[in-house]
């Protein structure tokens, strides 16, 4: 016989891994984006003489992106206990995701 309350937890545990799998991919984009920028390319002439706004958004999105990934592997750890904490994290990780993709284009275009 099936124990069918055991397949609705082992499906539930699964879409909460999703959190953490979403949650480490967002945050390996963000510092792989910003360390590839980093290594690549200069600040952009848009930028003018203050590249320092350039190098200070590297960092911040390079730092965001690292601790997205800790989040991720914390939220992993314990998939039951911390999805909703997790998918709080998701949400807001998308803004230094998109600020590294918008750096990104800013250097290819300059």
């Amino acid at each position: 016989m099936v124990n069918v309350a055991r397949l609705d937890q082992a499906d539930g545990a699964a879409s909460k891994i999703a959190t953490a799998r979403a949650l480490g991919a967002f945050g390996l984009a963000t510092a792989s984006l910003a360390i590839n920028l980093a290594a690549t390319r200069g600040a952009p002439s848009c930028f003018g003489d203050s590249a320092w706004y350039y190098h200070l958004a590297l960092v911040g999105s390079f730092l965001s992106g690292v601790a997205q990934v800790a989040a991720a592997v914390w939220v992993a750890d314990d998939p039951r206990g911390r999805h909703a904490v997790g998918k709080k994290i998701m949400y807001p990780s998308i803004a230094p995701l998109l600020v590294a993709v918008g750096l990104t284009g800013a250097a290819l275009l300059w």
